[in-house]
């Protein structure tokens, strides 16, 4: 009577225990199904580097062969303001759709220069959706050109607004204005004396087919862009 009492007991604890694990799989399965979005939206789940980076760690500005570059840090500060996130998802998503998004950090393209707090101006600059389409043939270069020869590129100047160009002596006409030109240095190291006939030659073969302006600065600086066939 004892053993039938005890049996019961247990069997009576098993089915509580699977009652409770039953409500609970129908509350998660109900939480997925009200919360879950549409396939279409799965790239807004997709977090970026700068979403999962521990950005506290990061310093706001670092060195990138010896010229200061504003952080992924300073750059989550930037999309705090105003409504720079959502400008700034409408520039990716328009990068992916052309299938040019992975050839740089999209947020590089978002740095005016490397003297911006000399001149007293923001780090970054969202240009206006007209200006977007500039930037795909100079990606394209840099990814079907520049990288095969001297492998990635980290960008010093993408876009600058007309003070920050009118600050920085650029001139008048600068391709930065039009969301054309990248300023850029390689990653991997380069001499000047290895990098400069790297890229001459570059645009001596393929420059005319892309419309290709090069300009070698200093050191290992230097600029592109597909809005004329001239080099200096």
């Amino acid at each position: 009577m004892q053993n039938d009492k005890a049996r019961a007991e247990i069997s009576w604890r098993h089915r509580y225990s699977f009652a409770i694990g039953a409500i609970a799989l129908a509350l998660l399965a109900g939480l997925f199904f009200f919360t879950r979005e549409p396939a279409p939206e799965v790239d807004k789940r997709v977090k970026s580097p700068i979403d999962i980076l521990p950005l506290l760690m990061i310093p706001e500005v670092y060195d990138i062969k010896g010229y200061p570059a504003a952080s992924e840090r300073a750059f989550s500060r930037f999309l705090s303001r105003d409504n720079n996130h959502a400008r700034f998802t409408q520039l990716k998503r328009f990068l992916r759709a052309n299938r040019v998004e992975q050839v740089v950090s999209p947020y590089e393209l978002l740095r005016q220069g490397s003297d911006w707090q000399d001149l007293d101006e923001p780090a970054f600059a969202i240009p206006p959706k007209k200006l977007w389409w500039g930037i795909v043939n100079t990606l394209r270069v840099i990814e079907r050109e520049i990288v095969p020869r001297i492998g990635p590129v980290s960008v010093l100047s993408g876009w600058r607004t007309p003070t920050y160009n009118r600050k920085a002596g650029g001139s008048r006409g600068s391709k930065h204005l039009h969301f054309c030109g990248l300023d850029i240095v390689p990653q991997k190291p380069f001499s000047r004396a290895q990098l400069v006939p790297v890229l001459r030659d570059m645009h001596k073969r393929s420059g005319r087919e892309w419309q290709m302006g090069l300009g070698i600065y200093r050191g290992i600086r230097f600029h592109v862009d597909t809005c004329g066939y001239r080099r200096w």
